[in-house]
């Protein structure tokens, strides 16, 4: 038999530990302080050391408290990465993508019967999301975002880079056409998301790329937290925005916007496909998923071409 603690203490110890107090690990662990005192003490009687010091105005780890802390944290560190491995196994028919909204509803959501087709052992789940994937809590199998690529800790491949160019509906434009230079007189639209980057898709960047010297403020008049309302604010005829051309590329072909100037930028944030570098070479339904959506990043129109697969 082994001789181990009570592992309900270890977890509230744990808990303790990490968040710096009672009240927070009780917060966490949804009791009350005093249950949590109570495991501590059980602990505590069991191990026959103090692992708190305790005041009335603070309570802090004593030495064996924070040399056993650590040695909990990677017990406890080693047990969720092996609970996540046989989790990954046991659910790898379910593919968890988070994907930025725009590019969900604009590029992948049509995109995906056809992957059901081709493997309809798998299941898709899609999380639109602006958040930094935290692929162990939520045990997201793989993200695309887009920006510079660097993300610690994971593995990224390029999907496709895209243009940026001023866009709005065909009737602002007979409305309220302009040389490019007085764009500034007219309404600016701007996602709020990358509106402050120092990057093209911001307009004062794009501007000055552009070596144009405005007559106007470039100071966007209406901001948009996600790029779907602001293409819609463009389409009603609101005003211009910086268009993403694998974002607008439809709507383009409809009719509902147009790019009236012939200036266009490579975007300074091209997407990714983002997992874990722990799954490294990709295996099963990850490997398939990511050759999927690089063989459609491929065929995208709007998008510049990499024809990339994972091995």
């Amino acid at each position: 038999m082994r001789k181990l603690p009570p592992l309900n203490s270890l977890r509230v110890f744990d808990a303790v530990a990490r968040n710096g107090s009672l009240s927070k690990a009780a917060s966490e662990l949804c009791v009350s302080p005093s249950a949590v005192s109570q495991q501590i003490s059980n602990l505590e009687n069991w191990l026959g050391v103090r692992l708190l010091d305790r005041s009335s105005n603070k309570t802090s780890l004593s030495q064996n408290g924070h040399q056993f802390s650590k040695q909990i944290k990677d017990t406890f560190d080693n047990l969720e990465e092996d609970v996540s491995q046989i989790h990954e196994i046991r659910n790898d028919e379910e593919i968890r993508l988070s994907v930025l909204p725009s590019l969900a509803s604009r590029w992948l959501i049509h995109r995906l019967p056809q992957f059901r087709a081709l493997h309809p052992r798998y299941r898709v789940m899609v999380e639109a999301s602006f958040d930094q994937a935290d692929f162990n809590p939520r045990e997201l199998t793989l993200a695309i975002r887009s920006g510079t690529g660097l993300y610690p800790g994971c593995h990224a491949t390029k999907l496709f880079d895209e243009y940026v160019a001023p866009a709005c509906s065909p009737d602002y434009w007979k409305k309220h056409a302009v040389a490019l230079e007085d764009i500034g007189n007219r309404t600016l639209l701007a996602d709020h998301t990358v509106g402050t980057e120092k990057t093209n898709l911001d307009w004062g960047t794009w501007m000055y790329r552009e070596n144009v010297q405005p007559t106007g403020n470039l100071e966007p008049s209406q901001l948009f937290t996600d790029s779907n309302l602001t293409i819609q604010a463009a389409i009603n005829g609101e005003g211009f925005m910086l268009g993403r051309s694998v974002l607008i590329n439809e709507e383009i072909a409809r009719g509902t916007l147009i790019t009236p100037f012939s200036n266009r930028q490579l975007s300074d944030w091209p997407y990714f496909v983002v997992y874990p570098e722990k799954y490294h070479p990709p295996r099963t339904a990850l490997k398939l998923i990511v050759n999927w959506l690089c063989e459609q990043a491929n065929e995208t129109p709007g998008s510049i071409r990499h024809n990339v697969t994972t091995a």
